[in-house]
């Protein structure tokens, strides 16, 4: 089982400190991406090397597949209420997919909405929600602040700590 390490505290750290934490990261990070780069140099040259077969098995099964599926349209009928059949080598079948509702032609889902809302109105949904967008538009107005007091809310941004290493300063260093 893995033991966990505890973090350090690290506290008072001076100008020079960071300075030093910088040059440090920075060299990290680039000998990262020079490890990673020959590493996916290395993968490509595998993959070019395997990729005329991977091909010619791919264009095998997908025509396999083929044969398979016009036989099973053909023998359907001959299964009974059976989906699929076993075969020597594989099994082989029809799933039957999620329902889902499909259009008519000429109709698109405001035209459906319209005319359930007209005739079957139990089924329309009618979704209420907070409009999020124009609250943190209208951050800035005057009295915003009372409305975010009586719905007991408050508009944040968060700060979050980032490094960039310079990299062409190091590449030419």
């Amino acid at each position: 089982m893995a033991t966990r390490e505890k973090k350090k505290v690290i506290k008072g750290v001076t100008t020079e400190m960071a300075q030093d934490a910088s040059a440090a990261y920075a060299k990290a990070h680039v000998s990262l991406q020079s490890i990673e780069a020959k590493m996916n140099e290395e993968i490509n040259k595998i993959k070019e090397k395997y990729q005329d077969k991977i091909t010619e098995q791919e264009e095998k099964k997908d025509e396999q597949f083929v044969i398979l599926e016009v036989y099973a349209i053909e023998q359907k009928d001959n299964w009974g209420k059976a989906k699929s059949i076993d075969m020597l080598h594989s099994r082989i079948g029809f799933r039957t997919g999620t329902p889902k509702l499909k259009l008519d032609k000429g109709f698109n889902w405001t035209s459906v909405t319209s005319l359930l809302d007209e005739h079957y109105p139990f089924y329309i949904r009618m979704v209420k929600e907070p409009n999020k967008e124009q609250l943190i538009a209208d951050r800035e107005i005057e009295g915003f602040d009372k409305i975010c007091k009586k719905a007991h809310i408050s508009v944040v941004q968060d700060e979050t700590f980032f490094v960039e290493p310079k990299v062409e300063e190091l590449a030419t260093a």
